[in-house]
């Protein structure tokens, strides 16, 4: 019973209030539509439709946003346009917080570039978004004439390098060679200075080898000429270096030049079709990035030229001191000239003369046996030629004495018989 006396009570309170006036107020009729605000948005959506079909269609390509602004409203879909008048939908979100993030947008309508500024046109992401460009975005932003650039400015890195490798006085002059080299020829020792020379590297070295070419058969003057046409073409190869890196200095600037100018080109025909402000700011937009590419050929520029007029200007101090060192060589080889003196042999090649000379003892008590029988034999040969002719001229004396004996009694035997033929003659007085 109590229950039943309690929800009874309930019941009837509710129906008192339910009495009042106003205790639960009727839904309000629907006020008159907002015509205009319906017609402004249809206006905007037809402003957006023409400038959409006014910048073209787009080509889909996607570009990389950083920005610090709040993006966690931001959702895929959203559109978006630059100053320019391109048409961005956003087609990826790589990260999104309060304190900024990245996303990729994909150009649907124009053929500009993001910017630094991108204006909501639908969607639920925030109004603008103002983009962090790094370096990265700016050399990407630049065009294609940063390419060529970027390769002057790594070229000019690896010639300073190479210079400050090349262009030392120790290196192209080493005092060790110089020294060793000014003993010999004090010596007379030409031979020992032309192979200080070839063990040597270096300008001067260089020119100390064509001293020492043809030393023998070459007069003072040919010696001469030798070493100015050596040296000549030894600097002219120095000298490549500093010669590009003037070319990179005066190349680099025209290069950034005529990169602007074709991008200028190039925003103006984006821009003709803006008006008013948008015009202007997208103009300005467009030559602030631009410009870049100036700045970059200047960077790469500026270096190269203050580094031509440091190298160069050492290698000019190098070649002085070559040629006074050079000049010195070349008085003293003339000195020997003039005096008749030949090139004197060296210590090595003495001792493989004399090696060569002098057979190793083995050899020579061999040849000493040899030449001991040789000579024994010989002398029996002779003995042997000598016993027949010893005898032929005992016969030959033994005959002419017969002969002689043999005369004497003949003329004996004559004597009478000359005389019984003239006895008139032997009786005269």
């Amino acid at each position: 019973m109590r229950r039943r006396t309690g929800t009874v009570a309930w019941t009837a309170a509710l129906l008192m209030l339910a009495a009042l006036p106003g205790a639960f107020p009727a839904e309000k009729p629907p006020d008159k539509l907002d015509l205009e605000s319906i017609l402004a948005d249809k206006d905007k959506a037809e402003i957006l439709k023409t400038e959409m079909e006014e910048a073209g269609a787009g080509d889909n390509k996607e570009f990389t946003i950083n920005t610090d602004d709040n993006i966690a409203t931001l959702a895929l879909g959203d559109v978006y346009r630059s100053d320019e008048k391109t048409f961005f939908k956003i087609s990826s979100i790589k990260s999104q917080g309060i304190s900024g993030g990245a996303f990729v947008v994909q150009r649907t309508s124009g053929k500009g570039e993001p910017g630094q500024r991108l204006v909501r046109v639908s969607g639920a992401g925030p109004l603008t978004i103002a983009a962090r460009l790094t370096l990265l975005d700016l050399y990407v932003m630049g065009g294609p004439f940063l390419h060529p650039i970027a390769l002057l400015g790594f070229f000019a890195i690896i010639l300073a390098v190479n210079s400050i490798l090349i262009y030392r006085k120790n290196r192209q002059c080493p005092p060790q060679f110089v020294e060793a080299a000014s003993r010999a020829l004090e010596k007379g020792d030409v031979k020992k200075f032309e192979e200080l020379a070839l063990q040597a590297k270096g300008l001067l070295p260089h020119v100390a080898r064509a001293l020492a070419d043809r030393y023998d058969t070459s007069t003072v003057e040919e010696l001469k000429e030798r070493c100015s046409i050596a040296a000549s073409k030894q600097i002219q190869r120095l000298r490549i270096t500093v010669k590009a890196l003037n070319l990179i200095a005066v190349a680099a600037p025209l290069l950034g030049l005529l990169g602007t100018i074709v991008g200028m080109v190039i925003v103006f025909d984006a821009v003709a079709s803006a008006t008013g402000a948008a015009k202007a700011a997208a103009l300005a937009a467009g030559i602030r990035v631009k410009l870049f590419s100036t700045a970059s050929a200047l960077i790469v520029a500026i270096p190269s030229l203050f580094l031509y007029f440091i190298f160069n200007q050492r290698l000019t101090s190098i070649i002085g001191d070559c040629e006074t060192i050079a000049e010195q060589f070349l008085h003293r080889i003339a000195v020997l000239k003039r005096s008749g003196k030949s090139p004197k042999p060296d210590a090595d090649e003495e001792q493989k003369n004399d090696a060569e000379e002098k057979p190793p003892p083995q050899r020579t008590k061999a040849r000493k046996a040899a030449v001991d029988e040789d000579a024994e034999a010989g002398e029996k040969e002779e003995e042997a030629e000598e016993r027949p002719a010893k005898a032929r001229k005992t016969v030959t004396k033994e005959e002419s004495e017969e002969k002689d004996e043999d005369a004497e009694k003949d003329g004996s035997e004559d004597e009478p018989s000359a005389k019984a033929k003239h006895p008139a003659k032997e009786a005269r007085p």
